[in-house]
């Protein structure tokens, strides 16, 4: 009897010291993504805030998008606001949350299958037999570390891709808000632009009246004053897209465009104004800091990790239980019992091609997503120093002569030695030159935030 017992108690502890042995470890996603973000941006998203932060959902970005914008809006303001309520990022959150979900579910050994039979016996002599069995799929104790550890990778690619995808859209704010910030400025200067056209036509007209010009010189006026004219429009016209580009992206779609620019944030003024790199700086550690190169190296390992498991299950499902057996006359027993699948038709041979293969294709994808990375940032610099030199020998001659020209025709009006039609023409002149600089200098701002975003990061101190 003693032996009956210590043989049941045996039968059922096996397996159950086994599944408490396949208990799932800990599945410890990366869970910095919050303060390379911030690192990375200049901002901190509300989503990375405590320990439980919130993720937007649909109501939340309904609201956010009739919720009025700040009087005046900063650069800082709208890089955190893209951050907060982007469209975009709140999808791939509830996307990451479920990716998480599906890790850790994926890291989980199989459950423990109990089997219980009986019956009813069809005549009187017949004898049904209880049993109770509890099985425990063994193999997980060679496959769920490896399955635990691709799961890991698939997530932390995820989420790589998630940070990759929020630095680019806070450079896309801090791009459009620039843009807004210059659109303005050339507002001003078309506006400008116009009325020194309207005096110059009302000069034209009253010399024409007092027979001094022809009339091809009204004519001549007339179109420069309709040139203005559309420069404003189309001026207005760009400020206005611009700004809903902006209210777009920070998820504010039904806010009105009347908000003012506020001020610049300072984090930007290196990646702005400081001295670029040499292209033979680009060292490799710069582009295997990037969030995408990154993620493509995480998913290389979940595949390089999906090879070892399906290497290590060559034997698909190997079972071991134990169980209790009684049967009508009142006689009982303890059982061992093993399952075991015999690799004779299918071997898994096919399927550690399929994941071989499939790891080649990541490695491949890996490398191309590392050359695209320096491809960018190489294309990324020289435009930056094209539009940089551009800008400044725009100042530097044609800027700084339309002054010197605009300062000495006034200084000869009020002397009494010049007209004032040659005063106008010449602030014409210098106003024009303002707007071409304008315009490169928008140029200049937009090609520098590439490049950050191209190097992946926004400087803060020194460009790497």
């Amino acid at each position: 009897m003693h032996n009956s017992i210590r043989a049941l108690a045996f039968a059922i502890t096996l397996p159950v010291a086994i599944a408490v042995g396949c208990s799932p470890p800990r599945l410890d996603p990366p869970t910095s993504i919050g303060s390379e973000i911030t690192a990375r941006t200049g901002a901190t998203p509300a989503w990375t805030r405590g320990d439980s932060p919130t993720h937007p959902d649909a109501d939340s970005l309904k609201g956010d998008s009739t919720t009025p914008l700040p009087t005046a809006l900063d650069e800082a303001t709208a890089v955190t606001m893209a951050l907060d309520a982007n469209p975009e990022l709140a999808r791939m959150l509830a996307e990451l949350d479920a990716m998480r979900a599906e890790s850790l579910d994926a890291a989980a050994p199989q459950n423990p299958v109990v089997n219980f039979a009986s019956g009813v016996p069809l005549d009187s002599m017949g004898v049904v037999p209880i049993v109770a069995m509890l099985m425990v799929q063994i193999d997980d104790l060679w496959k769920q570390p490896i399955r635990s550890d691709a799961a890991r990778d698939t997530y932390e690619a995820a989420l790589l891709a998630l940070g990759a995808r929020a630095v680019g859209i806070a450079s896309e704010a801090r791009t459009l808000w620039h843009e807004v910030a210059m659109r303005d400025i050339e507002s001003s200067y078309a506006l400008n632009d116009l009325r020194q056209t309207e005096r110059l036509l009302s000069i034209a007209r009253a010399k024409f009246a007092a027979g001094e010009l022809a009339g091809d010189g009204v004519a001549t006026a007339q179109a420069e004053f309709v040139d203005a004219h559309y420069r404003q429009e189309m001026a207005i016209e760009a400020d206005e897209s611009a700004r809903l580009e902006l209210l777009a992206l920070v998820g504010r779609a039904g806010a009105p465009t009347s908000w003012q620019i506020g001020s610049p944030d300072p984090s930007t003024h290196i990646a702005l104004h400081g001295a670029l790199m040499n292209d033979s700086d680009i060292a490799d550690t710069l582009i295997a800091s990037r969030l995408d190169v990154r993620a493509a190296e995480a998913r290389a390992r979940a595949a390089a990790a999906a090879l070892e498991l399906a290497s290590r299950g060559r034997l698909k499902s190997v079972q071991l239980g134990g169980g209790f057996e009684r049967d009508m006359e009142g006689d009982q027993a303890a059982a061992v019992t093993a399952l075991v699948e015999v690799p004779l038709f299918n071997t898994g041979s096919a399927r550690i091609a399929r994941a071989q293969a499939q790891l080649r294709a990541a490695r491949i994808e890996t490398e191309r997503i590392r050359q695209s990375a320096v491809v960018a940032v190489r294309a990324a610099l020289v435009k930056a120093r094209s539009a940089e030199d551009r800008h400044g020998i725009t100042r530097e001659h044609l800027v700084t002569a339309s002054e010197q020209s605009s300062a000495r025709a006034e200084a000869a009006v009020a002397a009494g030695e010049g007209s004032q039609e040659s005063a106008v023409n010449a602030a014409h002149d210098l106003n024009h030159a303002h707007l071409a600089l304008i315009d490169l200098e928008r140029e200049r701002r937009r090609a520098r935030i590439a490049f950050t975003a191209a190097a992946g990061f926004l400087p803060s101190e020194v460009l790497p």
